[in-house]
């Protein structure tokens, strides 16, 4: 080989023979073209998936369409989320498209449902009730007639007009057959060529000659105005009962949606109305905040986090104050007056804030509970909890505890009470039900070596729970109770007061009615705990009689 061919990388004629020879290098070889060979094959592979799919794609592209139209005429949620892409829905807007997709089934049988749904302000339930609900519906069941109702008939108009432009909309028309008649299309009314239709007007409207197979009420309260006014309820009772309900076909459902307003709005009385006897309702409230553990929530868990977060509440709990927060967000409104405590004689704290209170020296805590063994929720309340009195004699309400118990978890909740606060008395109801958890009450309290916990006896003697409430009702009326208005346990605690002695449960009342017998009768109101001199007032003191001590030996 040259020296240039060697500069070159060249190999001689001898060279490339015995390299070729070699068993290694032809295994090198045949091994390079096993991966071409391969590397080709993937490649034509490859690109006849490609080919294929493309031809496949507007094939699978109709198979996913068809199974998004069938799920969009059995279910309302897909329906809704087709012609409002940017609609968030909640697991609350899943369980009322759930409640609403059995309803409409129910109307379809002849069952004459009664669906009654309560909800905060802004948090979208007129976009399933009224905006989409009457369209899906009527895609189903096109012989159908719907009167849909809220306070004010331009309102109603416009969720009118919302469900003819689904109707008329082609994406419409791909899942259902119902079509709008050519003649009648007009947004206070119109009608289906199946002989169905649509009829919008204000509650107190008049709709005579109509009728309706699905009765839609959203919203018959326009303010707090309207709300207040009897006239204006007495209004609204009477065009729901004489006018619109007169107006179902046989069979026929009611669905109504609101926020509550007043314990005498609408849905105040069919509750009323169904303890006498008349329709049968299906009630669900939806809180802004849970008031206990939820299928879907914990207590305290906002209903719709992704619009109002747990901070956005309490800021609107804290601008619209008690009442309102109570009603229109809790859906758990109370009269104003209460036939025995009265709303305007509270006088409210805030909970958060320490200095909104006395200073601690100067309260003497004191604690009471009203007992009712058992778990289950068909069971009275126990109830207990700790008031602070100031040197001015009034009530500072601190802490209440409510729940469901058996006797020793109720036990263990009294004394965790006393743990917490170390107030200066106890009084617990004598009864069957203090006999019941006396021996596990001293058995735990030693186990915990709880030896400052004693407690008084109460007895009721032959006063009703109305009587015993006098004393607490008298400091009510003087101004003398403080209550939080921002406490978990505020709305609970304070709608029970309002409601007494009518309401359903007065265990919270009891609490506080052994309270004020206890101030009353066992100790004095004014009673203020003593200062612990500190180590300057010991030296204080000891200066002073050093003083007078060598004046008498200067004399």
């Amino acid at each position: 080989m040259t020296e240039a061919a060697a500069k070159l990388g060249l190999l001689s004629a001898e060279e490339l023979e015995r390299r070729d020879n070699d068993p290694e290098v032809l295994k090198e070889i045949r091994r390079d073209r096993k991966d071409r060979l391969a590397f080709g094959k993937r490649l034509r592979e490859q690109e006849e998936a490609e080919r294929q799919a493309l031809q496949d794609r507007p094939a699978e592209l109709a198979r996913r369409e068809l199974a998004r139209r069938a799920l969009c005429q059995q279910n309302f949620l897909p329906f809704v989320m087709r012609f409002s892409p940017e609609y968030d829905p909640g697991w609350v807007h899943k369980d009322i498209c759930r409640r609403l997709e059995q309803f409409s089934e129910d109307v379809a049988d002849r069952l004459s449902p009664r669906l009654l749904l309560t909800m905060p302000p802004r948090h979208g339930k007129s976009e399933l009730t009224s905006k989409k609900f009457p369209a899906w519906h009527l895609g189903k069941f096109p012989k159908h007639e719907v009167m849909a109702t809220s306070y004010s008939g331009s309102l109603s108009m416009g969720f009118s007009r919302i469900n003819r432009e689904i109707l008329r909309d082609p994406a419409y028309h791909v899942l259902f057959e119902t079509r709008l008649s050519h003649d009648s299309q007009g947004a206070e009314a119109w009608t289906t060529t199946e002989g169905g239709g649509y009829t919008s007007a204000g509650v107190g409207g008049a709709i005579t000659g109509k009728g309706a197979h699905v009765l839609v009420i959203d919203d018959p309260v326009k303010n707090r105005e309207d709300a207040e006014s009897e006239a204006s309820r007495e209004n609204t009772w009477n065009w729901y009962t004489s006018t619109a309900y007169t107006r179902l076909a046989p069979g026929g459902g009611v669905l109504v949606i609101l926020t509550r307003w007043h314990d005498d709005d609408l849905a105040g009385r069919l509750i009323t109305a169904m303890g006498e006897g008349a329709d049968q309702w299906e009630i669900v409230n939806y809180p802004a905040e849970a008031k206990e553990d939820e299928p879907y929530r914990k207590k305290g868990m906002a209903l719709h986090p992704a619009r109002y977060d747990t901070k956005a509440l309490r800021r609107i709990q804290k601008m619209i104050g008690p009442r309102d927060w109570a009603a229109l967000y809790q859906q758990d409104p109370v009269p104003e007056e209460g036939a025995y405590f009265n709303r305007d004689n509270i006088v409210w704290y805030d909970y958060d804030d320490p200095v909104s209170l006395p200073p601690a020296d100067t309260m003497v805590e004191y604690s009471a509970w009203d007992l009712a063994i058992g778990q289950r929720q068909e069971n009275d309340f126990s109830v207990g909890g700790v008031v602070s009195v100031d040197q001015h004699s009034r009530l500072w309400v601190r802490d209440v505890w409510r729940g469901h118990w058996g006797a020793k978890d109720l036990c263990t909740k009294i004394l965790d009470l006393h743990v917490k606060w170390r107030c200066n008395m106890y009084g617990i109801e004598k009864g069957m039900i203090e006999m019941s958890i006396g021996p596990f009450l001293e058995e735990m309290k030693k186990e915990r070596k709880l030896w400052d916990f004693y407690y008084h006896e109460l007895k009721p003697g032959k006063q009703d729970k109305v009587a015993r409430a006098r004393a607490i009702q008298g400091m009510f009326e003087s101004g003398k109770v403080h209550i939080p208005y921002n406490a978990p346990w505020t709305d609970a605690f304070v709608n029970e007061l309002l409601r007494f002695p009518t309401g359903v449960n007065d265990d919270q009342v009891d609490f506080i009615a052994w309270i004020g017998m206890m101030l009353m009768v066992m100790a004095p109101a004014t009673l203020i705990k003593k200062k612990k001199p500190s180590w300057r007032d010991k030296l204080a003191k000891f200066k002073v009689n050093d003083t007078t001590a060598k004046s008498a030996m200067s004399a």
